[in-house]
């Protein structure tokens, strides 16, 4: 193509940019407009509720049959938990698990945040020593879950970036608000 051809087909491509841009400007009064709903007041009826029902803890249960969640996944003896598998921008990973087993589990691990400064990819972590434990047995099919992680600061001082001293996240609450979760049992 030609150095004259490209000139004028530039030429014609903006132009009809242009044009659609101020025929669109020019309709946009006349178009619905959409506006985010107010989430605390629509109705949600079609979730289902969750099932909280808890089991008590058993020597009949043998830690091959205990298992968790990590990040919506069916796990036993994770290293790492969180509750923003997203990013993983607060996360307790080096677990080490000291019991496993009649419905519990405790062990130490590392707490750590990230504090997004200047953004979440450049962020600084900023770490400090925790107890762990998973709790709050459920069973499902011939498998045992601890659905509730715990956490809580060795030093018994806050945790880094003004948390509390210690934490609790639902591991659980996707896998059971989602049926399509439980369908492979």
């Amino acid at each position: 193509m030609s150095l004259s051809r490209r000139i004028l087909l530039s030429i014609v491509l903006f132009l009809t940019f242009w044009a659609v841009t101020f025929a669109f400007s020019a309709l946009q009064e006349y178009l619905p407009i959409s506006s985010s709903p107010d989430y605390e007041s629509v109705e949600t009826d079609y979730l289902p509720e969750p099932e909280r029902t808890f089991l008590p803890a058993s020597d009949s249960i043998s830690s091959a049959e205990l298992w968790t969640y990590v990040c919506e996944l069916e796990e036993q003896r994770p290293g790492t938990m969180t509750n923003t598998c997203a990013d993983f921008g607060e996360v307790v990973h080096s677990i080490k698990w000291s019991t496993w087993a009649k419905g519990s589990a405790t062990g130490t691990g590392i707490y750590s945040i990230n504090d997004c400064d200047p953004d979440c990819a450049d962020g600084t972590r900023h770490e400090a020593p925790v107890n762990v434990e998973l709790n709050d047995l459920t069973r499902d099919g011939n498998k045992y879950f601890l659905n509730t992680f715990s956490f809580e600061s060795i030093s018994g001082e806050g945790l880094p970036e003004g948390r509390a001293s210690n934490g609790s996240w639902d591991i659980s609450e996707f896998y059971r608000m989602v049926p399509g979760m439980r369908e492979s049992k």
